[in-house]
């Protein structure tokens, strides 16, 4: 992939970014999209301690048939 170095005061506006924002030129044409390289931990667990023993503790939810029977399919089992 090719690339291109980023100016210190263009770097500085990208500096904080966290989701993709679209570039243009002073009259408003698209030059492109910046995504910014944002590192996230594979393993960060994004709910608390308490949210995941809320959900453990959760009861409800239907079977497999009543989901596709609401979604109109026909179903051979009770």
């Amino acid at each position: 992939m090719d690339h291109i170095t980023v100016d210190s005061p263009l770097t500085m506006r990208l500096h904080g970014l966290v989701e993709p924002v679209e570039l243009v030129d002073e009259s408003g044409r698209r030059l492109g999209h910046f995504v910014p390289a944002v590192t996230v931990d594979a393993d960060e667990c994004p709910y608390s301690s308490e949210e995941l023993e809320a959900m453990r503790r959760e009861d409800g939810g239907r079977s497999l048939s009543e989901i596709w029977k609401s979604l109109g399919a026909k179903c051979d089992t009770p």
